[in-house]
């Protein structure tokens, strides 16, 4: 069902979706890494889509989840709600809204500070408004220099962006994917103090 739901929104919408296939549990693991997720307390996740990410979220968290604040951010209601099914035990952490809303959210959570980004917003097909009020006005925003973006994009020069924005970025490539992505680990803003 997933599966056909991925390939159908790809067709109709495929600036959005950004791949004809969801993304590969390898790709998952370069993407959460478990010490990222136990040593943060305010995880976001931009664009869930394909749940294979939130599942290691959840995952990684499920001991110390009274600990932490999780937003589980999508967009689509039929990618929502197929999230709500898998997760039910977690439907208070999973929200349909628009990236563009994340402010508000962020605001009517009482939340000062981000400690863990990990995002597979498609910034090379998306408005730049989108990337524009991320990089610029939200980050700015909640962004301490412990703070932790993680992003992957089947561009490699997508690091000219980002290396407007941070300080320190690694990268390292994942094959095992379809298409094959690179997996850019940043932090540390410019300007931001170190």
């Amino acid at each position: 069902m997933s599966k056909r739901l991925f390939l159908k929104k790809f067709l109709f919408n495929n600036r959005e979706t950004g791949s004809i296939m969801p993304s590969s549990k390898t790709l998952a693991n370069k993407m959460v890494k478990k010490k990222y997720i136990e040593n943060s307390n305010v995880i976001i996740e931009l664009w869930a889509w394909w749940w294979i990410f939130t599942k290691y979220i959840f995952e990684y968290s499920e001991n110390k989840l009274d600990e932490k604040k999780i937003f589980i951010i999508e967009k689509d209601k039929d990618f929502y709600e197929l999230l709500l099914l898998k997760f039910p035990q977690y439907s208070d952490c999973i929200y349909n809204i628009d990236v563009l809303d994340l402010d508000k959210l962020l605001i009517e959570n009482n939340i000062k500070h981000i400690d863990l980004v990990i995002s597979w917003l498609p910034f090379k097909s998306l408005p730049k408004e989108i990337y524009d009020f991320l990089m610029i006005d939200l980050f700015k925003k909640y962004f301490t220099k412990n703070t932790l973006f993680v992003q992957f994009s089947y561009f490699k020069n997508f690091i000219n962006d980002l290396s407007q924005v941070f300080e320190n970025i690694n990268i390292s490539k994942c094959l095992f994917n379809i298409p094959s992505a690179y997996v850019f680990e940043c932090n540390l803003l410019k300007n931001e103090k170190k």
